[in-house]
């Protein structure tokens, strides 16, 4: 009873002190509570990763793919940008992603090829404006989870509104432990 009490007494201090304009200063300018993120039409950024010397998709690369596209049919109504140029034997990487994904059913109206992209910095530097152009309410990336991190930083450098992170396990296991929380907690909070 004392407890119910003293919380109620606390309370009514509160408000009278709100109102009184009495609160102090950390209180009275605390940053306003988190928007909520907008997944209505998300771009799905699928990020490229080397290809082998004749030109062929190492299997991190397929990984990714293949999570893009669990992704994609989640947001049938999103677009899946691919990046990555780093050619080899006439193939970029995001080539051979828009193949893989055109042969396991996506049309090709749905996919928008980012090729120039040489870094990880320049996937975002020139996704993060077709993701813009193609009118998204903000961007999902698609990599692995030791490529998380540098990812996430580059694409919110690049100015990029990234509502979630999905990464495919591909390091050890406590860094695949920790990536798999990050990406289950980031549509509800900022990971930039």
């Amino acid at each position: 009873m004392r407890r119910r009490w003293k919380a109620a007494a606390g309370a009514v201090a509160l408000a009278v002190a709100a109102a009184l304009g009495g609160l102090s200063p950390a209180v009275s300018q605390a940053d306003p509570a988190a928007v909520t993120k907008d997944f209505s039409k998300p771009a799905i950024v699928i990020l490229g990763d080397g290809l082998n010397p004749d030109g062929t998709m190492r299997p991190i690369l397929r990984r990714r793919v293949l999570a893009g596209l669990t992704v994609a049919q989640f947001f049938p109504q999103s677009p899946i940008i691919v990046t990555g140029g780093n050619p080899q034997n006439g193939w970029t990487e995001a080539a051979r992603m828009r193949n893989m994904l055109m042969l396991l059913g996506i049309p090709d109206n749905r996919i928008i090829v980012e090729d120039k992209a040489n870094s990880t910095v320049q996937n975002a530097q020139f996704s993060v404006p077709l993701a813009k152009q193609a009118d998204t309410s903000g961007i999902i990336l698609v990599t692995s989870t030791t490529h998380q991190d540098r990812a996430d930083g580059d694409f919110a450098d690049a100015g990029g509104n990234i509502l979630a992170t999905v990464s495919f396990p591909d390091g050890n296991p406590s860094t695949n432990v920790v990536q798999f929380t990050r990406d289950a907690i980031s549509p509800f909070v900022n990971v930039g």
